[in-house]
């Protein structure tokens, strides 16, 4: 029985799945059978894996990043009107 990981290609949920002869996993959030399989950690070194997990990990951040990015540009212009002003 491999396990294998994959990502909802409907809902984007990553998970692991154990495969039990020739029945296809589904997702677990939305019961969908349209899944890419990820790349096993046992194929690649241990560097291409931290890669991957780091790329992945950048992918999930970046919309929150972003808006932390604009909150602060937008108080920093706040400030510096602000300044002017006086």
């Amino acid at each position: 029985m491999p396990l294998y990981a994959s990502v909802c290609r409907a809902c984007k949920n990553e998970f692991e799945a154990l495969v039990r002869g020739t029945a296809a996993p589904t997702c677990p959030a939305c019961q969908s059978e349209d899944l890419e399989r990820l790349p096993s950690s046992f194929g690649m070194s241990s560097l291409d894996h931290t890669k991957e997990l780091v790329k992945a990990e950048r992918k999930k951040r970046a919309p929150v990043h972003r808006a932390q990015q604009q909150e602060e540009f937008q108080h920093t212009l706040r400030e510096h009107l602000h300044d002017e002003e006086e």
